[in-house]
């Protein structure tokens, strides 16, 4: 019998690479990435396109056009389209974004064909109804005011403007004004010239080559136009923003600083000081300002990645009467990574925690195809996770203090506070 009283031996957690993703193109040219693996009989397909905030002319277009797709095509109501997925045991998924317009849609292998027939109808014959476009424009206007309303979300957008700049497409906010603005006609035009540019599939689960053969044949995409978007530089009126709630028993901070994109060569060096500092619920500023001095429920730092530039970001909702404490702990911390001895085992706890947690995240073959799209869409390889673990093995009291010299200035970084600067 097992005796539980007795820790199993430890050793060195490996990581023997991402299991072999096939790609193909169909006869459109269209590139297909796929993955057959895991027990259960379920699929779930992923439609990628060019085609986010980063192309508008106009703000919002891109995220009305894409959630128009699904309110009803040229036979199908909005209704008949979200019935006919659930009779399918299907669930659609539409999330447009900074970059990218995503389609996702999971269901059972056995009615895989159905669901590809249903999506591209949605794709390739949507009607744009004006009750259903209305009626989600005063949704999206009722979101929006619902989402400025909550300090944590608000602080995120201003952040995002103090480092970018709010004409720029990573820093602009979307009012009620702008929902307004957008009439259906911007719709149509966006759908027909720009929303299915450069489209890519991702696919896992279950998959057969009769599957695969369906999907090649019945997933069409409209052509879109071909046209260059004139760049602009990030321009920031404002490094420190403070929005002053009053009577606010709490004040969201958030604190950024550029860093470097996935395909630099620090940046491994950075996500791991990062980690250490604010990156998992043992860092140091989860033991100073959460543990120790109680100003928080929790404090986190973490990167976050455009295709265009990448930001990290230090988060918390904290007593509002230490606001200004908090900022003074986060110093604290920083400093204390430059100047004092990073113990050797408090990296080997991290790099422990990291490898142990990247392995967790790629337990089915969604996860995994969701690790790979993610390199994929960064114009990496798979390559990537193998530098990763072997950064972790690396990782030491040098690399982490350089990292945190480099790219954690307090005296350069963008602030952003919602509620009571106290």
């Amino acid at each position: 019998m097992l005796d539980r009283s007795i820790a199993p031996p430890a050793g060195e957690i490996a990581f023997s690479g991402l299991p072999k993703i096939n790609q193909q193109s169909s006869t459109a040219g269209i590139d297909i990435f796929w993955l057959q693996a895991g027990d259960q009989p379920v699929v779930k397909i992923e439609l990628v396109f060019e085609a986010g905030i980063w192309f508008e002319s106009k703000k919002s277009v891109s995220w009305l056009t894409a959630k128009m797709l699904a309110e009803g095509t040229k036979n199908k109501t909005a209704r008949q389209i979200t019935e006919g997925f659930e009779k399918l045991g299907a669930f659609l998924e539409i999330s447009p974004g900074f970059d990218d317009v995503s389609i996702t849609v999971y269901g059972l292998k056995r009615n895989f064909n159905q669901v590809i027939s249903l999506l591209n109808e949605l794709i390739n014959e949507p009607a744009f109804p004006e009750p259903e476009f209305e009626i989600l424009k005063s949704n999206r206007k009722d979101q929006i005011a619902l989402n400025d309303n909550k300090s944590n979300l608000f602080a995120s957008k201003k952040l995002r403007e103090a480092i970018y700049g709010s004409t720029y497409p990573y820093g602009q906010a979307l009012c009620s004004d702008d929902i307004d603005n957008v009439q259906i006609e911007d719709l149509k035009k966006y759908y027909t010239e720009r929303l299915f540019h450069q489209p890519k599939i991702y696919i896992s689960g279950q998959i057969d080559e009769q599957l695969l053969a369906v999907l090649e044949t019945q997933i069409t995409f409209p052509k879109s136009l071909v046209f260059s978007k004139t760049e602009i530089a990030p321009y920031s009126k404002q490094r420190k923003i403070y929005v002053e709630k009053e009577g606010s028993m709490q004040s969201s901070i958030r604190m950024g600083w550029l860093i470097p994109d996935r395909t630099q060569k620090d940046y491994f060096d950075y996500q791991i000081a990062n980690s250490l500092l604010g990156g998992y619920f043992g860092s140091r500023l989860m033991k100073n300002i959460r543990e120790e001095k109680g100003y928080t429920y929790g404090i986190n730092s973490y990167p976050i990645h455009l295709k265009h530039s990448s930001f990290g970001m230090i988060g918390a909702d904290v007593v509002a009467a230490h606001t200004q404490d908090t900022f003074v702990e986060i110093k604290n911390e920083i400093d204390k990574l430059l100047n004092d001895p990073i113990p050797k085992e408090e990296i080997e706890v991290l790099t422990n925690y990291l490898s142990g947690s990247f392995l967790a995240s790629i337990g089915t073959p969604f996860h995994v195809m969701e690790k790979f799209k993610k390199v994929q869409e960064a114009g990496l390889d798979v390559s990537y996770y193998d530098r990763y673990f072997e950064a972790l093995r690396n990782a030491n009291e040098q690399t982490i203090k350089k990292a945190v010299e480099k790219f954690f200035n307090f005296d350069e970084a963008y602030t952003a506070i919602v509620g009571l600067n106290q």
